[in-house]
C-alpha cells in the first residue's frame, strides 16, 4: 500500500473567498450552536508517537493551575513524578469538511501533553477507549480549518507543506518546522473494540476549549518503530533536544470516519482522587494490551 497525502496551496482569489466564507460561517455556527463541526473521512491514516520528557521542561509551556486541573497521565506506562508524556500525532484524510463546506484532502499535525483526566474514557464508557491531551501545537494544510479554529479560539497554524507518506509498513512524516518523523508501523492491524475518543484541550479566557474526535471504528498497529526529530520552531526542540529521538510507543491507526467537535465547556475542575487512580489503572490495562 502506498499512500501519499499532501495539499499544496494554489487557490488565488477563489481560495481567499472560500476562506472568508468558511470563517464567517464558522463564527456564526459557533455563536449559534456553541460548537464547531469539522468532518474527517475518506480513509484516514495516522502516525502517533508517545515518549517521556522532563516534567520541568513541560511545565514552562502549561498554565499555572495545570497540575490541579489536568495532571500528568500516560499511554502504555505511567510517568514518574519528575516526568511527563507527550504525544506527537499526524493524520491524513482523503476528505475533510467544515460544516457543509467540502474541503478535499487534508493533513494535520499536533503535539500535546497526555493528561490524567479520563473525560473521554468516561464519555465512551469502555475502558481504554479514550484519551485526554492538552494541546501545545496544531498545524494543518487546510486554510479553511486553520481560519475556523482560530476564529473559535483554538490556535491553529496553516502549513501547506505538511506531508504524510505511507509505503507498506513504512511512514515518512514531514511536519517541519514542528518536527519530522520516519520509521514504520508494523504488525497486524487490530480492530479496537468500541472505537476511540480523543480529547485535545486548549486554554481560553471564556473556558477551556475541547476538541473531541469520535471514531466509531479504528484499527491500530502497535509494532515497528518511529524516530522523531524536533524542528526549528515549536515546543519539541526544548523538550526533545536537537538529536533524533526514538519514541517509546509508536502507534499507527486507520479509520474511515472521525468527526471533530470543538466546544467551550466549563473549565475542568480539580482531578478527583478516584479519577487519578483510574488513570493509573488505565495505563496498566493498556500496557497489558500492548504486550499481546
Amino acid at each position: 500500500m502506498n499512500l501519499h497525502f499532501t495539499k499544496p496551496l494554489n487557490r488565488g482569489l477563489i481560495g481567499g473567498c472560500l476562506i472568508l466564507a468558511s470563517l464567517i460561517g464558522s463564527v456564526r455556527q459557533a455563536r449559534a450552536a456553541a460548537d464547531l463541526q469539522i468532518g474527517y473521512s475518506g480513509g484516514c491514516h495516522e502516525s502517533i508517537g508517545v515518549t517521556t520528557v522532563a516534567r520541568s521542561a513541560v511545565l514552562a509551556l502549561l498554565p499555572a493551575d495545570y497540575g490541579a486541573r489536568y495532571g500528568f497521565g500516560g499511554f502504555g506506562s505511567t510517568p514518574g513524578p519528575s516526568e511527563a508524556q507527550i504525544i506527537i500525532r499526524s493524520v491524513a484524510c482523503g476528505n475533510a469538511s467544515l460544516g457543509s463546506l467540502a474541503l478535499g484532502s487534508v493533513v494535520n499535525s499536533q503535539i500535546g501533553v497526555i493528561t490524567a483526566r479520563r473525560d473521554a474514557e468516561d464519555f465512551d464508557a469502555i475502558p481504554d477507549n479514550g484519551i485526554d491531551n492538552f494541546q501545545l501545537e496544531f498545524a494543518t494544510t487546510s486554510a479553511e480549518i486553520a481560519a475556523a479554529m482560530g476564529a473559535f479560539g483554538m490556535p491553529a497554524t496553516l502549513d501547506t507543506d505538511l506531508s504524510l507518506v505511507f509505503s507498506g509498513d513504512n511512514v515518512n512524516n514531514d511536519s517541519s518546522p514542528l518536527f519530522t518523523a520516519t520509521g514504520s508501523h508494523a504488525g497486524t492491524a487490530v480492530a479496537w473494540p468500541g472505537g476511540f475518543i480523543a480529547h485535545w484541550w486548549s486554554p481560553n479566557a471564556t473556558g477551556d476549549i475541547r476538541s473531541r474526535q469520535v471514531i466509531q471504528a479504528i484499527d491500530f498497529r502497535f509494532g515497528g518503530g518511529l524516530t522523531i526529530s524536533a524542528g526549528s520552531s515549536g515546543p519539541l526542540l526544548g523538550l526533545l533536544g536537537a538529536a533524533p529521538v526514538q519514541v517509546q510507543v509508536p502507534l499507527g491507526g486507520s479509520f474511515a470516519d472521525g468527526p471533530v467537535t470543538l466546544s467551550i465547556p466549563a473549565a475542568p475542575g480539580p482531578i478527583p482522587f478516584a479519577g487519578a487512580a483510574a488513570a493509573l489503572a488505565w495505563s496498566r490495562r493498556l500496557r497489558r494490551r500492548l504486550r499481546h
